[in-house]
């Protein structure tokens, strides 16, 4: 049986009104430069912000649909 992760909170830069300004995502996601978020119809995306000490700290930089 596989282990599971642990999530880590993230702060979100930037986000469009009504997302949360905090979110949970897995180790894993973490370790990406980027963040696909699904909020409402549609996915926001995040980069990470670059700095060192701001290592959970990712800014809006794009939205795309949700393929039908």
């Amino acid at each position: 049986m596989g282990s599971i992760e642990p999530d880590v909170k993230v702060t979100l830069k930037g986000a469009p009104d009504g997302m949360p300004e905090t979110v949970f995502v897995t180790v894993a996601e973490l370790s990406r430069d980027h963040l696909k978020i699904p909020f409402r119809a549609g996915y926001e995306h995040f980069t990470r912000d670059g700095a060192p000490e701001t290592a959970d700290v990712f800014v809006w930089c794009d939205r795309t649909k949700v393929a039908e």
